[in-house]
């Protein structure tokens, strides 16, 4: 049973990207964008012979 109530509960998903402010969405949109970009990058095949050197 949680303490919260009603309009003290967090939204998730499209319903708390309604009530962020605007500068917050903007903030969360360039993030997401960045993480995105970093993890479509390549892993150079020096950074990938160090980790192989790991195993």
């Amino acid at each position: 049973m949680s303490s919260e109530t009603g309009s003290q509960r967090k939204a998730t998903g499209k319903d708390a990207e309604k009530k962020m402010p605007r500068k917050a969405q903007d903030v969360n949109i360039a993030l997401r964008r960045a993480y995105e970009s970093a993890i479509e990058e390549t892993i150079p095949d020096s950074m990938m012979d160090l980790l192989n050197k790991l195993n």
